[in-house]
């Protein structure tokens, strides 16, 4: 897998036209796993083909369970300035129920760790609206994590995904469903909490301290070209195309080695376009810049008046001089009102 991500590194080294990298980002799996040689290896790919004069942000996805003093010294050698710790939950029996390899003691642990190997940029990524977590149990994890010293964090509302474990459990009535009444509420305790202590609720699911925003997923929601490398990734070239690897390794590694189609290309219409902008922008702090959207769709505003009347009578979104947001009633619908607001 490594030689087949170095390889296509390689292979599509004109796709970018030299334009400087601002960022790269090892997730889409378990990259903690890699060793100092995995690594090395790709980032002389990565060194050797494109342009890094740039480069503001180097992140890697790790799992509780990988952190140790030796990973963290490796990642540092690589310049990995950002780690985003997929922690899941600071509460023991929630990380049982949810099936998870690694224990609150580990998560605790392997956040300290980093922290004392002088990572300046953590995240962490925490789930809420469980039937096990009350208010009080998140509000004391977000207690602990702020007071941690981390610098971002990214809060999900729990879904639960056919086929898992924790779907079948719920199923044959082993565990009780998660509720809206349970998300909505430890939503509001997340919003509460965080305006308390001064960070910015910069887009629905990431929060983070003044000036820590992660530059990487920014990038992504103001539409700018990136690069994905390695089976399922995808790419955009930041005008009209889209392309996604295979998801299956065995094909991807055969495609690479082989240099046969190991993708999909897909063609954005305008209306892709539009729809895919206001997906993005409209999950975030700014919202959606309503001069861009009638350069985009110049009916638009005509056409949605009635439902953005409504919708601000509601209180679900407001509205500035050149822009619509999502008020934090509105963050709770963002799928329905996004749907409606789309062409």
């Amino acid at each position: 897998m490594v030689n087949a991500i170095a390889t296509e590194l390689k292979l599509r080294i004109l796709e970018l036209g030299n334009s400087p990298i601002d960022t790269i980002y090892f997730g889409g799996g378990t990259p903690s796993l890699l060793s100092e040689n995995h690594l090395d290896q790709i980032f002389n790919a990565i060194e050797s083909n494109f342009n890094l004069r740039d480069i503001q942000e180097i992140t890697l996805e790790a799992n509780p369970e990988d952190i140790t003093t030796v990973s963290l010294q490796t990642w540092k050698k690589f310049n990995i300035d950002r780690l985003s710790i997929g922690v899941q939950s600071l509460n023991e029996a929630e990380l049982t129920f949810m099936n998870r390899n690694h224990n609150a003691v580990q998560s605790r642990t392997a956040i300290e760790l980093a922290l004392n190997a002088n990572f300046k940029n953590i995240t962490l990524d925490l789930i809420y609206g469980s039937p096990w977590k009350t208010d009080e149990d998140w509000t004391a994890e977000l207690t602990w994590a702020l007071n941690a010293g981390i610098t971002h964090l990214s809060a999900y509302a729990l879904t639960v995904e056919p086929k898992t474990h924790l779907a079948n459990q719920i199923s044959k009535n082993i565990l009780p469903s998660p509720t809206d009444e349970r998300m909505e509420s430890q939503f509001n305790v997340l919003q509460e909490y965080i305006s308390k202590n001064g960070w910015d609720a910069y887009e629905i699911s990431n929060y983070c301290k003044p000036s820590h925003r992660a530059v990487h997923n920014s990038n992504y929601w103001a539409g700018k070209p990136y690069l994905g490398v390695g089976p399922s990734a995808h790419s955009f070239d930041g005008q009209n195309n889209r392309r996604c690897n295979v998801s299956n390794n065995a094909m991807y590694m055969k495609g690479v080695e082989s240099e046969t189609v190991y993708w999909e290309n897909e063609e954005l219409t305008i209306e892709n376009k539009f729809n895919e902008y206001l997906m993005t922008k409209l999950r975030t702090a700014e919202g959606i810049d309503l001069n861009y959207v009638d350069s985009m769709q110049s009916t638009w505003k005509s056409n949605n008046n009635k439902t953005i009347e409504k919708l601000i009578r509601n209180k679900n979104i407001e509205m500035n001089d050149n822009g619509l947001y999502l008020t934090n009633s509105g963050k709770l619908i963002s799928d329905y009102i996004i749907s409606l607001l789309m062409v």
